[in-house]
């Protein structure tokens, strides 16, 4: 077998246990990092409970139009909702109240419990008539049976003929009830291109920070909500009213009449700082005071930015003596804990411009029990986003900061500073990497001293081949059969398993290996995904998890019956061109009488 044959397959063997050390050694950071992002909704304590009663009503003007903000009782984007709901309410235009299906506490980024002020029920006795103007915010798990309520309420109130308001890829809530179809719209520039595969029917456009099309309005990503909001009262107040509400929230990009351009974003190589951050790096244990009267957009500068695509941080929301809070336009939210009873905190930040120009001596005072020191933020006035990335800035790199503010689709301001790359999480990942490739060679260089080692490893490099092979010519039968698949992430890659096990099980026939072989092999390759279908059915994985871990363990797990056959692995090719069989032996040659009669003579 030639050489270079035999050093690919080795290559690839060291790679692939680099690869499988580095996805084991940080899927459990990972996992926690994802989960935090929206924690699991608080249990419903007698404190809680006490909480939501005690939450006050907004008082209704009958005179002014209504516009509410959906949020989802699993959660919702803390910058989607409470940007916008800022905007709104420093208008002075509208009745504005957060909406859930049932008025409890709603987690949004990083564990911020907001107790919305009505549920759908609430509303609908308030305004018998339906909404207004409706924004609807990122959430997770759209396409779940938990967002049914959501889309089910939604369908009925623009029915009723509320406006709506997509912001960022919340407009996939709107697109999944079929109101797009047909309609130009627009979303993060990031999740635009799985949203121009899953809804074709619409017409998607990048380039706007929003898409005004008459009864729906999409944005761009996460902060460009402002710049719906502001469109929202140019229709309802004009402009004027918009401009004292951009300046009231200062937001910098405020273009009159017509839609801004969003910042041009692409993927570049200094982004890859962010998974590196997912697996690799210790969170910081982040304790995040509330006080009174902080503003909405204040908060979210410093829970968004920490959490979402930047997994820098575990925000902890908690006040000195565990009660609830009142923000700056009123809106409740509800603490996870006290900051005596955090345990043990990297740092405590406490937001909002207020609280810094008027720093309260019992913070400081809770904070040295605590063994912290109370930073504050917002002080330098501007936009409160500024602050916050160049808080994350200094306590991380320049390069997650960076990435944050595209994904926020905001101009990082240019003074930024702090360490150029997260040095410390690549370290981590270069030595798993080197130790499972170490561990890796050190198993070739011991097969190597088996003879039939080049034969063994050529057959596993022809059996990847014939895996990618099946993959790639069987999936566009699958996608024409079934034209839904490519939407069901679980469906779509349990099939490219399969269609890698028949790639690998026709080659091995044509190779005239038995059939027991073959299934021993099959299952080998299946194992992995029938194993991890469990816990992604149970929520603990996304399909997308089951696809990278699974097809990572299907290159290990497929040489657990070639060294257990090892010497059938390593046979030589023989009887035919796409046969594989043992070494032939020399058939034995007959002895010559004259011999033995020769030798039985002497």
């Amino acid at each position: 077998m030639k050489r270079w044959l035999v050093r690919a397959a080795t290559g690839l063997s060291i790679g692939v246990a680099a690869l499988a050390a580095i996805t084991g050694a940080g899927w459990t950071t990972a996992a926690d990092a994802i989960g935090a992002v929206y924690p699991a909704p608080v249990a419903l304590t007698d404190q809680v409970e006490t909480a939501v009663e005690q939450a006050p009503i907004p008082t209704h003007d009958p005179t002014r139009p209504t516009a509410v903000i959906l949020l989802g009782n699993q959660g919702a984007n803390v910058v989607d909702a409470m940007a916008p709901y800022a905007t709104l309410k420093e208008s002075k235009a509208f009745n504005v109240y957060t909406v859930a299906p049932t008025r409890r506490p709603v987690p949004l980024n990083g564990g911020l419990d907001l107790v919305p002020d009505l549920s759908f029920e609430d509303l609908k006795q308030k305004v018998p008539l339906g909404a207004d103007v409706i924004v609807v915010p990122a959430v997770p798990d759209p396409k779940k049976p938990v967002s049914e309520p959501l889309k089910n309420w939604l369908h009925e109130q623009a029915t009723a003929g509320a406006t709506l308001v997509g912001v960022c890829v919340g407009t996939e809530l709107i697109a999944d009830i079929g109101l797009l179809d047909g309609r130009p719209a627009t979303s993060h520039w990031f999740g635009l291109t799985p949203l121009t595969h899953d809804y074709k029917q619409i017409e998607w456009i990048r380039g706007p920070r929003y898409v005004d099309d008459g009864d729906i309005i999409t944005t761009a990503g996460v902060l460009s909500g402002i710049d719906g909001a502001l469109r929202v009262i140019e229709r309802y107040a004009g402009e004027a009213t918009a401009r004292q509400a951009a300046d009231a929230v200062r937001w910098p990009n405020y273009s009159p009449g017509k839609p801004g351009p969003a910042p041009e974003s692409t993927l570049a190589l200094t982004d890859l700082a962010t998974p590196i951050n997912l697996a690799f790096r210790t969170p910081t244990q982040l304790g995040v005071l509330l006080t009174e009267g902080v503003g909405e957009i204040e908060l979210s500068s410093i829970l968004r930015p920490y959490t979402e695509r930047s997994f820098i941080a575990r925000p902890l929301p908690l006040t000195l003596d565990g009660q609830p809070i009142r923000s700056r336009h009123g809106l409740t939210f509800v603490p996870r804990s006290t900051l005596a009873a955090a345990g043990q905190l990297d740092r405590l930040i406490v937001p909002g411009e207020a609280a810094a120009a008027a720093a309260d001596p019992a913070i400081a005072q809770a904070a040295s029990a605590a063994g912290l020191t109370a930073e504050y933020v917002h002080t330098r006035g501007g936009f409160p986003f500024d602050d916050g990335l160049r808080d994350l800035a200094a306590h991380s790199d320049l390069a997650s900061a960076r990435w944050t503010a595209k994904v926020l689709e905001y101009a990082a301001p240019a003074d930024l500073s702090g360490p150029a790359w997260p040095w410390m999480p690549t370290l981590r990942l270069l030595l798993v990497a080197l130790a499972g490739a170490l561990i890796a060679a050190g198993i070739v260089w011991v097969l190597r001293r088996w003879p039939g080692f080049r034969r063994f490893t050529g057959h596993y490099l022809e059996m990847v081949v014939s895996m990618l092979a099946g993959m790639m010519l069987l999936d566009p039968v699958w996608t024409a059969v079934f034209r839904g698949l490519s939407e069901n992430v679980v469906a779509s890659t349990l099939v490219m398993a399969a269609n890698m096990t028949i790639g690998m099980g026709l080659w091995m026939w044509l190779r005239g290996h038995g059939w027991r072989m073959i299934g021993e092999m099959s299952v080998a390759m299946v194992a992995p995904f029938v194993l991890l279908l469990v816990p992604t059915l149970l929520g603990l994985l996304t399909g997308n998890e089951l696809m990278m871990i699974g097809h990572v363990a299907m290159f290990v797990t497929m040489l657990i019956p070639m060294l257990a056959r090892r010497h059938h692995y390593s046979a030589k090719r023989g009887g035919g061109p796409f046969r594989w069989s043992r070494r032939r032996q020399p058939a034995e040659q007959p002895v010559r009488q004259e011999v033995l009669e020769s030798v039985g003579s002497r």
